[in-house]
């Protein structure tokens, strides 16, 4: 069977025909056999991340050795379902590798947000102070000289009657039904077509946290 390699920054889709392999315990290698009967062979950092992703046979999945070009920096794998596996998931009701990413990330947000301490007060003036009379001055206090005439307080203003806004109670979405909008709309939108998976995952990730640090998603919805 031929060997499929990989390119470092080049993308590839693979299919697998068993998600185990055969292992090699000598060179921390495991070899896998595709559904086009090419052979794939992977080290131990990329079986570890196979492995969380819980793919089953024939399922498509991108794998991608990431370099940044450098000599002195090492590869990285990436490895993810294709979009169309995170679809038939998501169609199949079945949880992906996406929503597990996305609840991580509101549960890192939240962690974050207790955490912060609570902002600095900010200081008070100094109450003014009361100006005394000085060396040469000529106004009297009462005890040299007159005392001089207290200087009216201005006239009270009418207060303004303020209006009560009625405080409407926040309709929020739960979040397993916003991370399936979500996943939707970036599917279907036109603009984020040529993609990649990663691309498309980064943005649903960011609409997500920024809708629920506005409030506007909820907790998990569960059936009774």
């Amino acid at each position: 069977m031929k060997q499929i390699s990989i390119a470092p920054n080049k993308p590839v889709y693979v299919a697998l025909v068993d998600p185990e392999g055969e292992y090699d315990s000598e060179l921390e290698k495991s070899t896998y056999q595709t559904t086009c009967g090419q052979l794939l062979t992977l080290p131990r950092e990329a079986i570890v991340k196979l492995n969380a992703l819980g793919v089953k046979p024939g399922e498509q999945i991108q794998i991608t050795r990431v370099w940044s070009g450098k000599v002195h920096e090492r590869m990285e794998w990436t490895i993810a379902l294709a979009h169309q596996s995170e679809m038939a998931r998501a169609e199949a009701g079945e949880p992906d590798t996406i929503m597990g990413q996305l609840q991580a990330s509101i549960d890192q947000a939240v962690e974050r947000k207790s955490n912060t301490p609570p902002p600095t007060p900010i200081r008070k003036p100094a109450p003014a102070q009361v100006e005394q009379p000085k060396l040469f001055d000529r106004r009297g206090t009462g005890t040299h000289g007159p005392a001089p005439e207290p200087i009216p307080a201005p006239a009270a203003l009418p207060q303004v009657a303020r209006a009560t806004a009625t405080s409407r109670e926040r309709i929020q979405i739960p979040v397993n039904i916003a991370i399936r909008e979500i996943l939707q709309f970036v599917a279907v939108d036109p603009n984020t077509r040529n993609w990649s998976d990663q691309s498309r995952q980064d943005l649903a990730s960011t609409i997500l946290i920024a809708e629920y640090k506005q409030g506007r998603i909820g907790l998990w919805e569960r059936g009774e």
